[in-house]
């Protein structure tokens, strides 16, 4: 017999699902359209330690995006969010945390945040995070991570929301990634349409390339 309860609570409650997903779509456009500035999106993993290089770099990103105006929007979690987060507050900028109430290990620190949201819903959390952002910042992550860099990725490719620069950091993180999709997807199965596919992604990791990147844009 089936175990899939998880699944049947949302086919199965029809109602209480569209006006759920209703219900966070409407507030989360609610809070980005009451953001009079620029949004910036940061991504990457919850377990970063906060004396990690990446956190450390994270942090000083958000900050000097935050001192030029820019809003700076996270997962609302630890880690790389954090990191974010904690920038745009030493910024003094808007610091906006979007958690996801059933991931236990992502909690966050609620003081760094000038808006927040919690959403249940995974798919309507990154529509939000991402719809109107002037960039997409990828710090090294996982599954999650990789999703969400993927999810985006596929949408500008297709042409279904506007293209905007997606920033991968680290480039020692990322290489082997990417060069296995330009040796097997691309060249070898041609499961991809060509090279322009691949420059949606820009791997940056100065501090002040990356911020002329979002600024130029």
């Amino acid at each position: 017999m089936s175990m899939l309860h998880k699944n049947k609570q949302y086919y199965g409650k029809t109602d209480w699902t569209a006006d759920k997903v209703q219900k966070e779509i409407n507030d989360g456009l609610a809070l980005l359209n009451g953001i009079n500035t620029k949004i910036v999106t940061f991504f990457g993993s919850h377990r970063v330690a906060h004396d990690s290089e990446y956190y450390q770099h994270c942090r000083r990103v958000a900050f000097e995006l935050g001192k030029r105006g820019y809003a700076i929007l996270s997962g609302g979690g630890p880690g790389i969010m954090h990191a974010a987060n904690s920038g745009a507050s030493e910024a003094k900028t808007h610091s906006i945390g979007l958690r996801a109430e059933l991931l236990a290990n992502e909690k966050g620190d609620g003081s760094l945040f000038t808006d927040e949201l919690s959403f249940h819903f995974l798919f309507v959390r990154r529509f939000i995070m991402s719809i109107k952002s002037e960039a997409l910042i990828f710090y090294p992550g996982g599954y999650g991570t990789l999703n969400e860099l993927f999810e985006f990725a596929v949408l500008m490719q297709t042409g279904i929301v506007d293209t905007v620069p997606i920033i991968c950091v680290n480039r020692k993180y990322w290489h082997g990634l990417f060069e296995w999709l330009e040796d097997n997807p691309l060249r070898k199965e041609f499961f991809m349409h060509d090279i322009e596919d691949l420059k949606l992604l820009h791997f940056v990791d100065d501090i002040d390339e990356i911020v002329k990147l979002i600024d130029s844009k």
